[in-house]
């Protein structure tokens, strides 16, 4: 391969970071479709090291002259979310936070002047009562667009529905792998934001090894439920082929929500592993944990918890210091003062939900906050190029490969299965006075390129093609 020079890696870098949809990240919106716009982009991408990089480039958009005008009235956004039941405690306060960014979006004008009407329903996490709300939303409330803080089986369940209704739909959360590698693997209407189940666990399996890299024995004590399984599954697959010669000494399924963890406790020490992974996650993750202290668990094993970031401010200060968690989006990375979005956003969010999750926000937030602002960089994007309101088809069209700026840093739109793409955050446990309960310190974070399969490939396909350094 023959050199790149300087000036065409910074020409491809550009041309990037323009596919992007930059245009319109600005507060406000544009009153007329200019024939042509130029817009000049300072962007301080956040590289994970202690230096940033800043990149000033010059865009030129020339809009289609275009008959179709601005509808005057809001649109309306149908949300569908768990707001009763055991899911609420998690998906409730990423509806606080998408109500934070509609009640600013419509304060600065809405979206190219028209304001934002949210139509919320609560599906209790069951997944027929998801389709249910879901097309009284569109066929009842005609609204415009879908946003769902959804459980995995009520994403697998919604997919097929929202294609056929070809309505466009942004499913915050519904992690579950099986979503685009099985269910909808060719997707046109449904975006999905968060990391998936697989880059979860890939991500973590990474950062086990990178913190611990003479870890050998590994146990588990997970949730007896698909997710609980699929997660160790991936988890055990990653470590195989980092470590040849590691051995599962010992698995505890506990069942869901299960108050009393003593035994499989005991059963996982009686193995002496050098790692136990527990996973759980909300309130089970907590009880476990609480436990796991009587039982001495921290002190003779290293202890780690794939998205155990998104729960430990619930021990307070009563958590063990030294496990290790990842999680999908953390409240103090990017750091505040290398990334204002972040800080801002969260010193917003405290002054708003001061007793909601510990006074901060959690991944479900920075999903919602990426749903709505996602929606409103492919409309003005699209606008700037059609030259009038755009239709749903071309505002997917800019929604594909679109960039868009979060309190987690940048995340991007995969063209090709409509998965978005961002950092996996992972560090180490360790009590703060300042916030009140434990935090993340240090932080490092997985990139996408080392964690995701390419598009078409299945997890396991992939990780299994993965060849040792010598």
């Amino acid at each position: 391969m023959g050199e790149v020079s300087r000036r065409d890696f910074i020409k491809g870098l550009i041309g990037g970071l323009i596919v992007g949809g930059i245009v319109g990240a600005a507060g406000g919106y544009v009153a007329t479709p200019p024939r042509e716009k130029t817009v000049t982009i300072e962007k301080t991408v956040a590289t994970g090291t202690p230096k940033t990089q800043t990149v000033t480039v010059t865009e030129t958009v020339t809009a289609k002259p275009s008959a179709r005008k601005v509808p005057s009235k809001p649109i309306k956004l149908g949300v569908i979310t768990v707001l009763t039941g055991p899911g609420a405690m998690l998906f409730s306060t990423g509806l606080k936070a998408l109500e934070m960014e509609v009640e600013k979006i419509n304060a600065q004008g809405g979206i190219l002047g028209r304001k934002i009407k949210l139509i919320v329903r609560d599906s209790g996490g069951k997944p027929d009562k998801c389709i249910e709300h879901f097309k009284r939303l569109v066929t009842e409330e005609g609204v415009d667009y879908i946003t769902v803080g959804a459980t995995s089986a009520e994403a697998c369940a919604l997919a097929p529905i929202a294609e056929e209704l070809g309505v466009l739909t942004l499913i915050q959360e519904g992690t579950a792998t099986k979503l685009f590698e099985e269910i909808d693997p060719h997707p046109k209407y449904v975006f999905r934001i968060d990391n998936y189940d697989a880059l979860d666990a890939i991500s973590h399996a990474i950062a086990i090894h990178r913190t611990w890299p003479d870890a050998r024995k590994f146990a588990v004590i997970g949730a007896d439920y698909v997710w609980g399984h699929d997660e160790w599954n991936i988890i055990t697959t990653v470590l195989k082929k980092l470590v040849p010669d590691m051995e599962i000494v010992a698995e505890a399924w506990p069942p869901l929500f299960a108050k009393d963890y003593s035994a499989h406790i005991s059963k996982v020490l009686a193995a002496k592993p050098d790692v136990v992974e527990l996973c759980l996650w909300g309130g089970d993750l907590v009880t476990c944990i609480k436990q796991g202290i009587g039982y001495g668990l921290f002190k003779q094993c290293r202890v780690s918890s794939v998205t155990g970031g998104e729960y430990i401010w619930g021990l307070g200060t009563e958590c063990p210091e030294g496990i290790l968690c990842s999680t999908r989006y953390y409240f103090l990375y990017p750091p505040w003062d290398r990334w204002p979005l972040n800080r801002e956003f969260n010193e917003e969010f405290h002054r708003r939900y001061p007793n909601v999750r510990g006074g901060y926000p959690g991944f479900n937030c920075n999903s919602a906050y990426t749903a709505i602002h996602a929606l409103k960089l492919a409309i003005e994007k699209a606008y700037t190029i059609v030259g009038g309101w755009p239709t749903t088809e071309e505002i997917i069209s800019v929604m594909e490969n679109l960039m868009v700026p979060t309190p987690g840093g940048y995340r991007y739109f995969r063209k090709e299965d409509h998965q978005m793409l961002g950092y996996a955050v992972s560090g180490l446990t360790k009590v703060s006075k300042e916030f009140g309960f434990a935090i993340l310190d240090p932080v490092w974070v997985v990139t996408p390129e080392e964690m995701t399969p390419p598009p078409g490939v299945k997890w396991k396909e992939w990780v299994e093609s993965w060849r040792r350094k010598e």
